[in-house]
């Protein structure tokens, strides 16, 4: 292991009291904010990835068969939404932890590891290698570069397996390598647009006894009463409760999880299954149909509604405007640009 500048050894030292806090089981999510947000600001500080305020966030976005591959520049603004960081490192901790084993390292397969790692990192600095190990992927290589420039600047090269430069939706996991964890969030919300689907379902067929993070990602439809819906903005992309919302919930149209991902091993086609709802036969004007997104991470560390941008309402397909009675049949497209689709039944 190289040898640590002066302010380096500082930094880690704050970077592992922070990890420290964040993983603290007597801590809930609502009282991290400070110490997620310091996290944040170091790592900002120690990468040389360009000011988001200066590029096009656009730029460098891939489109790829299995969905979109969003701009290394516009990943790393993903950790500036606290809760969603909390819960994930959260999560991921627990799930190394049960992972972990006398003979050797757990493994941890980290698909999307975007430039900073985001995930890993704050584990690398309360872990040892002989506790855990990771091997990082991402399709962008300046991805990876930051992502190497960060752990090496924190001395904590000898945690990363591997690097690996590819599209984890179509990544083979070497013979001998398989993973006890592996970790994604390459998503949207209502699981639109982004491969995180594709990749979890690639990854889990080669490895099903491997602990999926995200655990399980539900989306469920409903009505809602937009104007109920608004949670104002606090501090750092976190959010202040907002009014109670009014809603007519109509059940659970799809869910990502290790089960399901078993129960499609034999399909071929370039559709999954999803339910059926039926809307109520009438309601007020006031309603739009939206979709719910629900993230449970690991041990019982959730995302809900309005806590980041993938837990957000998205609007049905195509905005529609029914009349009341109708039946939709939803399925979930695989693709370059996935997501959620219906189709009516009746009228």
């Amino acid at each position: 292991m190289a040898a640590l500048r002066p302010n380096a050894v500082d930094d880690r030292e704050l970077l592992r009291n922070l990890a420290l806090d964040l993983i603290h089981p007597a801590q809930s999510k609502t009282t991290l904010i400070r110490q997620i947000t310091a996290l944040r600001q170091l790592i900002e500080r120690r990468s040389s990835l360009p000011d988001p305020n200066e590029i096009d966030l656009g730029a460098m976005q891939t489109r790829l068969d299995a969905g979109l591959a969003i701009s290394p520049v516009k990943a790393a603004l993903c950790a500036r939404e606290c809760f969603r960081t909390i819960a994930f490192v959260r999560g991921l901790a627990m799930a190394v932890k049960d992972a972990q084993r006398p003979d050797r390292p757990a493994r941890v397969l980290y698909a999307g590891c975007g430039p900073f790692a985001t995930l890993a990192l704050p584990l690398m600095s309360v872990l040892s290698p002989r506790e855990a190990v990771f091997t990082l992927i991402d399709i962008h290589e300046e991805s990876l570069f930051h992502a190497r420039q960060l752990i090496d600047g924190f001395g904590l090269s000898s945690h990363v397996a591997a690097y690996v430069c590819t599209d984890a939706a179509h990544y083979r996991i070497p013979a001998g390598q398989i993973p006890d964890v592996i970790a994604s969030e390459t998503m949207n919300a209502s699981l639109r647009s982004e491969p995180q689907v594709a990749i979890a379902r690639h990854l889990m067929m080669q490895a099903p006894d491997a602990q999926l993070i995200p655990e399980k990602v539900i989306v469920e439809a409903c009505l809602l009463h937009l104007a109920k819906e608004y949670a104002p903005p606090v501090s750092d992309g976190c959010t202040a409760p907002g009014p109670e919302p009014d809603r007519i919930y109509l059940g659970t149209v799809f869910e990502l999880g290790a089960r399901h991902i078993k129960d499609w091993a034999g399909l071929k086609e370039s559709v999954l299954p999803a339910a059926r709802i039926r809307l109520p036969d009438s309601f007020a004007p006031r309603y739009r149909p939206m979709l719910l997104t629900r993230i449970d991470v690991y041990g019982g560390n959730c995302l809900l509604d309005h806590e980041s941008s993938l837990n957000l309402p998205q609007p049905f397909p195509g905005k529609p405007v029914f009349r009341g009675g109708e039946e939709l049949q939803f399925r979930y497209r695989l693709g370059s640009r996935p997501g959620l689709e219906y189709e009516q039944l009746t009228h």
